[in-house]
Formats: structure tokens, C-alpha cells, sequence
């Protein structure tokens, strides 16, 4: 029997949490899918506990690879996967108890080939911090799920890859996989690369169907201590999502959403650099050459407005902010 959901967990010296993890794939409601495990070069006891549960449960498998990153494991993943859908998973994360098996209703009759989850964010401890703003459950255009990956209405951020559906034959028909250079903000450009694809509306619920563990030793939170080099691919990842957004549509008001994401980023980048102090020619180089070519000064003027009109608190300012917004994207 052809598993429904197939699920890829990369693996990297998760020892700490991944059976946590790996119980609540055992403990899911929906039982018709396959798990590929990629143990990406692991120095801890990661591999031992894949192996363990690769015994414990035959819907489990496990690839031992030498170290290559988290988008080089996905991809395998990819390539091994038989279900009629892909669910990704962190090894550090949980599933809910009835989370596949959401996802699976939500998308039930709808001919969608991507469904998009709710989540809630936890300390270490397990305490909620997080946990979607309001209960909807609708169906989405392109172009509305374009801007919600920009600007989550319903919940905190709607780029991260887990909690989401894709069709399998989305992926795989269309050649589609992680940029292995891209080592900040891959998973929403993947979102976006596949969302291009897409020809069918994309299905939303906010129902949680995944618990995203927060870390203080992450990687993300260690760029607020020591600069990586390797963020400004963060802003790589932006510029291509914008040029993928180009492609979909011409609209103005998109398409300067899609710019804004490549401000926030060059914004963060220099943040970073001048708070840990370092002088970083060839990033502060390549920051300035994409904000030459992507922000010229009509763009700068766009956003300002944009950025305004979500902010002003006064009726008139607030409208005078929506109408200097308004004739700048009919302008674009």
C-alpha cells in the first residue's frame, strides 16, 4: 500500500530530543506513512537511536550521510520518499498527536497540492509561548498565500517548512528541491519555489498540528552573540524569492511586499555586523550592490509609506499614509 504522507526528518546531533521527536511520529492518529530519517554525519548517539527505532517500527527508515546540511539531507529525503504527500520535520520538534491526520481532512476533496498548519511555539520546558492568533480554516489564491508567507495573518510566521503539506508530484514533476547554497531562509524559498507550481488553491487551517521547540542555542539566536558569514545568504534567499514572486505576477502592491522582504534583510545584515562589530568587505560589498539593483529611491519611498501605513494610529495620518501607499503601487 502507496503510504499517504511521507516525512523527512534530517538528523544532526539531535541525541537530546530526537526520541522525543520519533515517539510522536509512533504516536500519530493517521498511520499511513513512511519516515525517512537522513543522519547527516552525527557525532552524538542520533544514528544509534534511528537505527533503534528503524527496528522498533518498519515505517522507518535510516540514511547514514556524511555531514553535508540540512538542505543536502531534505533533498535526499526527497529523492527516497514514495507517499502521496511530504511533511517535513524538525528532529528537535513534535508533531501533534493528530497532526497529520488535520492536514489530511483539511486537504480531503479539495484537489490543493499544499496545506498549510497552525503551530504553537514552547519554551524547553514545554510551556506554551506561541500559538495562532485566531481559529480560520479557508482556502487561499496564490497570491494571497504569496503575501501571507511575507506577512502571516493568522499566525507568527507562515515561512517555516513544518506544519505544511506538499504533493509529492508538485515536487518531483516540477524538479524542485532545497538550494544547497542557501544556508538562512531556505525553507520559505522552497515554500515559494513550490507555490509557483502550484495551479490549485492552497488550503489553510490554523488548527496546531505541530510543536516548534524554542532554543536558546540555536542557530538563529547565535547570530545575536558571534556574526556568520554565511547570513547574507538569508538575503540571497530574498532575492530570489522575489524574482520567483515576478514571475508569478505583475501586481505593484506584491511585488513591493517581495522588496520588502529584501530591506528587512540588508536592514538585519547591517544590524548584525555593526552590533558584533565587524568589518565584513565582501558581505557589506554584496549587500550594497543588491540594494543598488533591487531599491532604487521611488522603491525606498514605496516601503517608507508602507511601513507607515501599518503603523500610524492617527485617522488622518493613517490616511493620508494609505493614500501616498496607494498611488506609489498604482505608480510601480
Amino acid at each position: 500500500m502507496k503510504p499517504g504522507i511521507s516525512i523527512i526528518i534530517p538528523v544532526y546531533n539531535a541525541a537530546q530530543y530526537l526520541t522525543r521527536c520519533l515517539d510522536s511520529i509512533i504516536g500519530q492518529s493517521y498511520h499511513n506513512w513512511e519516515c525517512t530519517l537522513i543522519d547527516d554525519g552525527s557525532a552524538d548517539d542520533s544514528g544509534r537511536i534511528c537505527d533503534e527505532f528503524v527496528k522498533k517500527d518498519p515505517r522507518f527508515r535510516v540514511i547514514h550521510n556524511d555531514n553535508g546540511g540540512v538542505s543536502v539531507a531534505r533533498n535526499i529525503g526527497i529523492e527516497e520518499s514514495t507517499g502521496e504527500w511530504l511533511f517535513f520535520c524538525d528532529a528537535d520538534d513534535e508533531v501533534l498527536p493528530d497532526g497529520l491526520q488535520t492536514l489530511i481532512d483539511v486537504s480531503s476533496g479539495s484537489g490543493c497540492e499544499m496545506v498549510f498548519g497552525g503551530y504553537v511555539v514552547c519554551n524547553e520546558e514545554g510551556e506554551m509561548i506561541a500559538s495562532p492568533r485566531e481559529e480560520v480554516c479557508k482556502e487561499f489564491s496564490k497570491i494571497e498565500t504569496i503575501e501571507q508567507l511575507y506577512r502571516a495573518s493568522y499566525s507568527n510566521y507562515e515561512g517555516y517548512l513544518w506544519c505544511k503539506l506538499f504533493r509529492t508530484d508538485l515536487i518531483k514533476n516540477h524538479h524542485l528541491s532545497f538550494s544547497e547554497e542557501i544556508f538562512f531562509n531556505e525553507d520559505r524559498l522552497f515554500i515559494m519555489q513550490c507555490l509557483a507550481q502550484v495551479c490549485h488553491a492552497v488550503v489553510y487551517t490554523s488548527t496546531p498540528v505541530y510543536r516548534y521547540y524554542h532554543h536558546p542555542q540555536s542557530v538563529y539566536w547565535s547570530l545575536q552573540k558571534q556574526w556568520n558569514p554565511r547570513y547574507v545568504t538569508d538575503l540571497r534567499a530574498y532575492v530570489k524569492m522575489y524574482e520567483t514572486v515576478s514571475e508569478i505576477t505583475s501586481r505593484g502592491n506584491v511585488l513591493l511586499i517581495a522588496k520588502e522582504g529584501i530591506r528587512s534583510s540588508i536592514k538585519t545584515i547591517r544590524r548584525m555586523l555593526k552590533r558584533n562589530h565587524v568589518k565584513d568587505v565582501q558581505v557589506e560589498s554584496e549587500v550594497a550592490q543588491i540594494e543598488k539593483m533591487y531599491l532604487g529611491i521611488w522603491d525606498k519611498i514605496r516601503l517608507y509609506f508602507l511601513r507607515k501605513s501599518r503603523k500610524l494610529k492617527h485617522p488622518f495620518m493613517l490616511a493620508c499614509s494609505l493614500a501616498l501607499y496607494v498611488w506609489s503601487t498604482n505608480s510601480f
